[in-house]
């Protein structure tokens, strides 16, 4: 098999695309193979958890570790 070949006519033949299902899922794919360490996409559950943290921080609901650890101790008689 001709490598650069294949590629190329791979190449053209995306370009030529109008499915967009086939699109994303050609996206899924190099998604999937691609090295984890190029790029991370967080997950919508993920990006809400991370906006809420964001807005507690915002309207100082915020703890210090000490603050969690004497409250554990008292609770738990520690």
């Amino acid at each position: 098999m001709d490598l650069p070949a294949e590629k190329y006519k791979l190449i053209e033949w995306l370009l030529s695309l109008e499915d967009e299902d086939i699109v994303r899922r050609l996206q899924e794919i190099r998604n999937e193979t691609s090295d984890p360490g190029d790029s991370y996409e967080i997950s919508d559950t993920e990006r809400l958890f991370i906006e809420a943290g964001l807005k507690d921080i915002e309207e100082g609901k915020i703890y210090s570790h000490e603050d969690i650890m004497r409250e554990i101790k008292e609770k738990y008689n520690i």
